[in-house]
């Protein structure tokens, strides 16, 4: 029976890396938490459930800090999971059986979202697909350290030849944003800033078609196209929500191009 590790990376998480390491306990052979030097008590209580804590230095995205914890890992097979996310008895067992299957190298999986007290199955935000389950020698050879992989979705493991993506009836709990507050910060403050400063480093510049155009045809293509409706006045807020996220990608976008206009503008006393 081949051997599984579970890696989980943390920064302060203690109200979650308990349920996260419980979800796990029965498909698990090894548990690696790598911790970024929370400043709680996650290390504590990681190591109280049983598993194997590292460290690693926080930085401005995650990769580096994933592939430490992956090359921790003893096992041949590596499921990730981040602290917020629970695995499922139906997933697990999947899981199981496909790591004795010697064609599979690779496994995506979906992931059922918690937004805002309910969870959410329409509107596109339960189709996407996490490869998350994987031999760790092919996560090593294709790794490549790229901070433009903000939503760290291991995408070259997702074009590799032997990736077996599962149906929608194996996922993945994601208790991902219980609160709008948090929405807005991560979602529209991070996420929105991080890919904004993407696009202007690969010389994408300013659109007003993208500040205006782009948000519109989102909540048409979510709401509408993609049924978000389905999931009532929840699924309104998050269409109208995620719109306001590629509103705001576009609109750091405009401004870091009037910042390094600044740079170039004569100095003008009193002003």
């Amino acid at each position: 029976m081949p051997s599984i590790s579970v890696v989980i990376n943390t920064l302060n998480e203690e109200n979650n890396i308990a349920d996260c390491i419980r979800s796990v306990q029965g498909l698990a052979d090894e548990i690696v938490v790598c911790d970024m030097y929370s400043d709680d008590r996650t290390a504590e209580i990681a190591e109280l459930y049983g598993a194997k804590v590292v460290f690693h230095k926080r930085m401005g995205f995650v990769e580096p800090a994933r592939y430490f914890a992956i090359s921790q890992a003893q096992h041949e097979w590596v499921l990730v999971l981040d602290a917020d996310e629970r695995m499922t008895e139906r997933l697990a067992t999947r899981l199981r059986e496909l790591a004795r299957d010697k064609d599979v190298e690779v496994v995506s999986f979906w992931s059922l979202y918690w937004y805002f007290g309910g969870w959410v199955r329409h509107g596109g935000f339960f189709s996407d697909i996490w490869t998350r389950f994987f031999r760790k020698e092919v996560y090593l050879e294709t790794y490549t350290s790229n901070e433009e992989n903000v939503h760290n979705n291991f995408t070259a493991m997702r074009m590799y030849p032997n990736n077996l993506r599962l149906g929608s009836e194996y996922y993945i709990l994601h208790l991902a944003y219980p609160t709008i507050e948090k929405y807005v910060c991560k979602t529209l403050g991070m996420y929105a800033r991080v890919e904004g400063e993407q696009y202007y480093r690969r010389g994408i510049r300013f659109s007003l078609l993208g500040l205006i155009g782009q948000p519109i045809r989102v909540f048409m293509g979510r709401f509408i196209v993609r049924q978000g409706y389905r999931d009532g006045v929840r699924g309104f807020i998050l269409a109208v929500l995620y719109a306001g996220y590629r509103f705001t990608v576009w609109a750091n976008v405009w401004l870091l191009e009037e910042l390094d206009k600044r740079k170039d503008a004569p100095k003008c006393e009193g002003v």
